[in-house]
């Protein structure tokens, strides 16, 4: 990704897991970047680590990305930094345990999960690409440099939409937010793609964020015996599950110029676990 010092990033669910980790990674390439999340004292903390880490401009806004207004003011203190806004990792999300079943998961319970996962996920995209769309477009930047040149682009968003956006392994409330996720980017993809603004997806696998942990509990806490020995990681081709720093490199690539003809995609990225049995 071009490393230039005006570029901007806003990431939901950016106080930790995922979010935080494609803080560190962004930033690492010079990015500027705005944390939106509900938990302030976890969102200023890592807001003022990734500015000590990388000398970025950095900003936390407390964010709950089911409530539209407040998802619009987020973008708005993005804008504050550079008068833009270039890249967005929406990967702000909740899940129930692991080893509920479908009687378990009360009604509060699902309305709360398509709420975030699935509502709050189409708020901030809709209005990430709205902004996106009124910016002038920026050249792509590739090396070696292509023959002909490529048309600029005005933005970039990523999403988290998981494996169980494709597969119905268990988690009712979930899997059904996820299904959603995966209808929201590819329809953000159809409308806004015209106006330069990309739009794509990312399917991560079982990953060891603190969202998995409190799902599944000492079976997905990195280097406990439970999680050595975890049925699921069995499953999983790789044997083992993955860290966020993994799904951060892969939203970096997604939201770079180095994915430039990509759009409406996903990524699967879950250590073989959705096609390899």
């Amino acid at each position: 990704m071009a490393a230039a010092a005006a570029r901007v990033a806003f990431i939901t669910g950016g106080a930790q897991g995922i979010g935080r980790a494609t803080a560190n990674k962004l930033a690492s390439r010079g990015i500027s970047i705005v944390l939106a999340d509900q938990n302030a004292e976890r969102g200023h903390a890592a807001a003022k680590d990734v500015a000590s880490q990388f000398g970025v401009k950095t900003k936390f806004v407390k964010v709950d990305v089911t409530q539209e207004q407040q998802v619009k003011d987020g973008i708005g203190e993005a804008l504050k930094l550079t008068g833009r806004l270039d890249y967005a990792a929406n990967c702000a999300g909740i899940c129930e345990s692991v080893w509920e079943g479908e009687e378990d998961v009360t009604v509060e319970l699902y309305d709360k999960t398509l709420a975030i996962n699935t509502k709050g996920l189409w708020l901030c995209q809709k209005h990430q690409a709205l902004q996106m769309r009124k910016q002038d477009p920026v050249s792509i930047s590739t090396t070696p440099a292509p023959r002909h040149a490529i048309p600029g682009q005005r933005g970039s968003i990523a999403n988290i939409c998981s494996i169980s956006g494709l597969h119905a392994a268990g988690l009712a409330a979930y899997t059904a937010s996820k299904y959603a996720a995966v209808g929201v980017t590819k329809t953000g993809a159809k409308f806004y793609g015209p106006d330069g603004v990309r739009i794509n997806g990312l399917c991560p696998g079982w990953t060891m964020t603190e969202m998995i942990i409190g799902s599944m509990g000492k079976e997905g806490t990195p280097g406990t015996k439970e999680n050595n020995e975890s049925p699921v990681a069995q499953k999983i081709s790789l044997r083992r599950m993955g860290q966020p720093e993994e799904q951060a490199n892969v939203l970096s690539f997604l939201l770079s110029d180095e994915s430039s003809y990509m759009h409406g995609a996903l990524l699967v990225t879950d250590g073989g676990f959705h096609d390899i049995r």
